[in-house]
């Protein structure tokens, strides 16, 4: 094989002592511009473009009906407990068995597991029902925010509503 094929090929960039690349030189402008074909079309092409329809007048949306506060399901009562818990504070939620419609035991069992899943679905944080005490216990000191999603669902809440403030 003859030297002159090898030397049709580019040169190696140098290379330092650890195979690095040299990078201080400037480097060459590039071959192709990928826009150069974009530069010679005119703007009359755009503009033979169909026109976009002149946009609809906007219609006033239907006024919303008014919320129908959902009926009075019964009054429970809110605590908040911190001792036993490792210093965990908790919000419990009693007064299922005084409900008016006096639910069976089975239905108590469904209503306060129904109960329990959409508090800690929507409050992002743990909890657990007693049926046979008929408390629910949620996890974390939020009693403010228990006792707005409870009246959101028709109960009348009473007790612990607002976390304490702050000492100093």
């Amino acid at each position: 094989m003859s030297n002159k094929s090898s030397s049709k090929l580019p040169a190696a960039p140098p290379t330092g002592s650890r195979g690095r690349i040299d990078v201080s030189s400037v480097p060459s402008p590039l071959k192709q511009n990928p826009f150069a074909t974009l530069a010679g079309q005119s703007l009359k092409q755009t503009e033979s473009a169909p026109a976009a329809p002149p946009p609809a007048p906007e219609a006033k949306p239907p006024s919303p009906a008014p919320a129908a506060k959902p009926s009075p399901r019964g009054r429970l009562v809110l605590r908040r407990e911190k001792g036993g818990r490792g210093g965990k504070t908790v919000v419990i939620i009693s007064g299922f068995t005084q409900l008016p419609d006096r639910p069976s035991r089975a239905a108590l069992e469904t209503r306060m597991t129904d109960l329990e899943k959409h508090l800690k679905s929507r409050l992002g944080c743990g909890g657990s029902s007693d049926v046979s005490t008929g408390e629910l216990l949620i996890q974390g000191d939020r009693p403010d925010a228990v006792a707005d999603l409870l009246r959101e669902l028709g109960y009348t809440v009473a007790g612990v509503t607002q976390k304490p403030a702050a000492s100093r």
